[in-house]
């Protein structure tokens, strides 16, 4: 498994504390629109965290160099 940047760190730990928040709530007996929220967006933030930079990614419909006919 590759090492992770801080940011990335950063990001999982924000997220990681959102689900923690959201699932408190759930059997906390918070309603639904009080827990949900903070589930939700750690998860999302947990999955964000894995997206791969925007340096590395390829256009696949880019052309490098001009096509000779």
């Amino acid at each position: 498994m590759k090492k992770l940047r801080t940011s990335q760190i950063v990001v999982i730990a924000i997220g990681i504390i959102g689900g923690l928040i959201g699932i408190f709530g759930k059997f906390d007996g918070w309603e639904y629109m009080e827990y949900f929220p903070f589930f939700y967006s750690g998860m999302t933030m947990i999955w964000i965290a894995f997206l791969p930079n925007k340096g590395c990614c390829c256009n696949l419909f880019k052309r490098k160099t001009t096509q000779k006919s």
